[in-house]
């Protein structure tokens, strides 16, 4: 998601043989989310159809044939190319970020769910800085051949690991929900007998209540979760992640500070990772809602700090003296960000939906995330533009304090609950 950051700049400058209007690049930032608005709901077919592991390694060619498209386009000198491999890593990430969390949620144990979860935040701040760290100083071309080198990866490794019990169990492959339990326990098929048998349970359960639309608003657990789910992963959207990752180094650039934009945006890359790193160890000990409330509440404070340097450098204060606060400020929104509003709600997602509704109201969910950063990437640039990046940032501040109150009063704590429960919490 992070290729745009390093890689917009040296379109601006003349480095690729690609010059792209203010308005393609826009359309090169937000072309991926775009692609991600779509595919969630062939995920979610697709999961129960050919099964998690499956489905997540077939998202692995398409990204690659993405890749050769738009390095094929500085040749062409053609923009469009760029346009249609976004897209296509777009519909691929969709996909991805539809199933993983369904995944996640059905291997593991109640007591490291929210744990495992949080890893997909991990790695989206290892893909990150890996773009921050080669990009800046790479060429176009090797850039987009290293890239391309992770879905390879991804697909060879993925291989090795088990399907999901409860997809065997669905297809009637008992023997193999068994053995992929011992896998994943490490244990031997006589200890987790007892835990197939709620699998079992829960996934007749789910065949004998087939979902349809009607069923996501038919219970008030289902409503609920629905609401929250689609409130957690739009106000992550909102307080503009997406944004900053994608124009990180723009950013930096526009600030006039005396740190070069690549190291400042190689520094927020790694504080990225670390924080990212900690969460599991926070996420079952704290809980998930304690952890968004403190991400809610740095986002706000540090949002509101880059937006009033930007207000004043933009009116031609003199900001040499706090030429440090756009570092320290997304550090600091980079870290709460990680712990929290980054990996909870997609942990969160795959634990409040029951078996029979899970997987059409992750497509939703997701879906619905992946619109709302679409207008934001798309919209990021315009917007600093015409009103300027302290208004940008304070409107970004506004939504981490909805986020704070929603949080507040609305999220349960499912910290250290089965699925089960969490059922029976949401429809009390």
């Amino acid at each position: 998601m992070s290729w745009t950051s390093p890689t917009l700049p040296k379109m601006e400058s003349g480095e690729t043989d690609i010059p792209a209007s203010s308005s393609e690049q826009s359309w090169i930032g937000s072309l991926t989310p775009l692609g991600a608005v779509f595919s969630p709901f062939l995920a979610g077919y697709a999961a129960d159809r050919w099964g998690r592991k499956t489905t997540l390694i077939a998202t692995a060619c398409p990204v690659i044939v993405g890749w050769v498209l738009i390095a094929c386009a500085e040749p062409a000198r053609s923009i469009p190319l760029i346009y249609v491999g976004r897209i296509i890593h777009g519909l691929c990430l969709g996909l991805a970020f539809t199933v993983i969390p369904m995944y996640c949620g059905e291997i593991a144990e109640d007591k490291v769910r929210g744990a495992l979860g949080s890893f997909l935040q991990i790695f989206v701040s290892l893909g990150s800085l890996s773009q921050y760290v080669v990009g800046p100083y790479v060429s176009y071309l090797v850039l987009i051949i290293f890239s391309a080198v992770v879905p390879f990866l991804f697909a060879v490794t993925m291989w090795f690991v088990p399907e999901s019990p409860y997809q065997h169990v669905m297809a009637g492959e008992e023997q193999k929900a068994l053995e992929a339990l011992q896998w994943l326990r490490g244990t031997s098929i006589e200890a987790v007998k007892g835990e197939l048998a709620i699998i079992k349970e829960n996934v007749r359960e789910k065949m004998e209540n087939k979902s349809t639309p009607r069923d996501l608003i038919s219970t008030k657990a289902s409503i609920t979760a629905l609401y929250l789910s689609m409130g957690l992963l739009g106000l992550q959207i909102l307080t503009g992640i997406d944004a900053i990752l994608f124009y990180c180094q723009d950013i930096f650039a526009a600030s006039g500070g005396d740190l070069d934009s690549s190291v400042a945006t190689i520094i927020v890359g790694t504080v990225m990772l670390l924080a990212s790193a900690c969460t599991p160890f926070f996420v079952e000990s704290l809980g998930r809602r304690m952890l968004l409330l403190i991400s809610a509440a740095g986002m706000a404070v540090s949002l509101a700090l880059i937006g009033t340097f930007f207000h004043l450098h933009d009116n031609n204060s003199d900001t040499s003296s706090i030429g440090w606060l756009p570092v320290v400020s997304l550090v600091i929104y980079m870290i709460v960000f990680s712990i929290g509003f980054g990996p909870v709600p997609w942990a969160v997602m795959g634990e409040l939906f029951a078996p029979n509704v899970k997987s059409m109201a992750s497509s939703i969910a997701t879906s619905f995330c992946w619109f709302l950063a679409f207008l934001v990437t798309n919209f990021f640039p315009t917007i600093s533009l015409e009103l300027g990046s302290d208004y940008a940032f304070w409107i970004f501040g506004i939504f981490a304090v909805v986020a704070f109150v929603s949080v507040f009063f609305l999220l349960p704590e499912t910290k250290g609950k089965s699925l089960q429960e969490i059922q029976t919490m949401l429809g009390g």
